[in-house]
């Protein structure tokens, strides 16, 4: 035991400024690399479609119903006419709110949990597969990511020290993270309870309600279109999820990344480090607030514990609430719910090596190796649809004048970034709504009437044709003469009779 203890003697700032650069730097680097190796999806070309809106327009975005993430793109407006439109471009931003969140976890973590567990919490946010996927993703959810973090290091440092400039700078993250995505708004109640994981307050309450009032003001514009959403909800897309379903869900891709690698082992190392990172007593995790050699300091671990136990789940239980008036769930919107589950478990780990070496490197082991796994899966195997190779498929072979139909008429503007040539466009017929089958025959006759040939581009159909009829009448009515299957797309190419 004591030889393990030799392990964990008390690192230099020069050497824990050193570590911490090097475990940023990998995490630039396993970002970097694969930035472009995924085809974009729809929802990557959206940004490129609405950022190219009158900027008038986009700003009335901001407080208009219904517009997730406004803010995004009237940022990303101004980035593209400097960096261009190329799928490294459109990811850059995403990138950069990638690597700034892995500093940003040790400056969160490092007060609540101590140096040790701080910096491992580093390391397997700087390897997390989940986290590399989203900064390798032109949406919002990277940036989102790194604001929180941002807000909640700023509001630690105007805990600690005081002063108007970080009380300033936690309102300002805290409300621009809100219009970047509305979600956001469920760390509100978080924030409010950050300042009870300290010991003391030391007569700065009165900053910390202010700082809070003044969060509020900029959710108003937002508050006013929204809830009138939740007392008067309409269709929105999702399907209802149950509490048990979300939370496992989530568990999944927090722990295995979106290319589900490990199974069971990383589950069951995760929720151990996790369990014990929130009930281990803080006599066995070293640094921070977290040191328990008095009462009250292992009350403020406890309260450190808390705070981030509620920050993993909290947030899950509040969105639960609003589906069940409205159903919105989507895993990647609850993504910040990550960086606090990765800290409890190095906690957990921290106070595991305490008692066992074996074990621990066992477990870390499993994590580490399976993140790495499934980083490379996810830098060598198409995941995303692949629109990218679904259009040089077709333009290999596509003759001039051709009509292309698509099933959904939505990725279109997917394709249409990799196929830049002029092509007459057919919207393949929504079925879901029950049209007969000879409906939809009639409207696909009327469609094609005039043209001899046809190709058709599928992908996610279920959500436009889910009985299939388009390529039903499509194999009586024509023949096929080239088929490309890539992943999540699908390419035909028919004669017409």
């Amino acid at each position: 035991m004591h030889a393990w203890r030799g392990h964990f003697r008390p690192a230099s700032p020069a050497a824990v400024r050193i570590a911490l650069l090097g475990l940023v730097l990998v995490g630039f680097l396993v970002r970097l690399g694969p930035l472009d190796f995924q085809s974009l999806w729809r929802d990557e070309v959206d940004v490129l479609r609405f950022a190219a809106r009158p900027l008038p327009e986009l700003l009335r975005d901001l407080t208009r119903a219904e517009h997730n993430g406004p803010l995004y793109y009237v940022l990303m407006r101004g980035w593209l006419e400097l960096a261009g439109s190329s799928e490294f471009a459109l990811r850059f931003i995403s990138l950069c709110g990638g690597v700034l969140s892995i500093a940003l976890v040790w400056g969160v973590a490092h007060p609540l949990i101590g140096r040790r567990a701080a910096l491992l919490a580093t390391l397997l946010a700087a390897l997390s597969p989940y986290l590399v996927w989203y900064a390798q993703d032109a949406k919002m959810y990277a940036a989102l990511t790194a604001l929180i973090l941002l807000a909640l290091w700023c509001a630690t440092r105007a805990v600690q020290r005081g002063g108007a400039l970080w009380w300033g700078a936690f309102v300002l993250a805290a409300s621009l993270a809100l219009y970047i995505h509305l979600l956001a708004a469920l760390m509100i109640p978080l924030y409010a309870l950050l300042p009870l994981t300290w010991p003391s307050m030391r007569g700065r309450w009165q900053y910390w309600l202010i700082a809070l009032g003044m969060l509020t003001l900029p959710y108003l514009p937002l508050a006013l279109w929204q809830l009138p959403l939740l007392v008067h909800p309409h269709p929105t897309g999702h399907a209802f999820t149950p509490l048990p379903e979300m939370l496992t869900l989530l568990l999944a891709l927090h722990t295995r990344g979106v290319a589900m690698m490990g199974d069971w082992p990383v589950l069951t190392a995760f929720l151990f480090a996790v369990l014990l990172g929130i009930f281990a007593p803080s006599a066995q995790t070293g640094e921070g607030i977290a040191v328990a050699t008095t009462r009250t300091e292992e009350g403020a671990g406890g309260r450190a514990r808390l705070f981030l136990a509620l920050w993993s789940f909290l947030p899950v239980v509040l969105l639960f609430a609003v589906t069940l008036r409205m159903p919105i769930f989507q895993p990647r919107y609850l993504i910040f719910t990550l960086p606090p589950f990765l800290m409890l478990a190095a906690r957990g780990i921290v106070a595991l090596a305490r008692m066992t070496r074996a074990v621990t490197l066992a477990l870390l082991a499993v994590v580490l190796a399976f993140s790495l796994l499934g980083i490379w899966v996810q830098s060598t195997i198409p995941l995303k649809s692949d629109f990218r190779a679904a259009a040089a498929f077709v333009a290999q072979r596509y003759q001039a004048g051709e009509p292309i139909m698509f099933q959904v008429p939505y990725v279109r503007y997917v394709f249409d970034y990799y196929f830049p040539q002029a092509h007459p466009t057919l919207d393949g017929p929504w079925t879901n709504d029950g049209k007969s089958v000879e409906s939809v025959a009639q409207l696909l006759r009327e469609a094609t009437q005039g043209y001899t040939t046809l190709w058709l581009v599928v992908s996610e159909s279920w959500l436009w044709d889910e009985r299939d009829l388009t390529r039903a009448w499509l194999r009586e009515n024509a023949a096929l003469l080239a088929t490309g299957r890539f992943a999540r797309v699908e390419v035909y190419h028919y004669r017409l009779d």
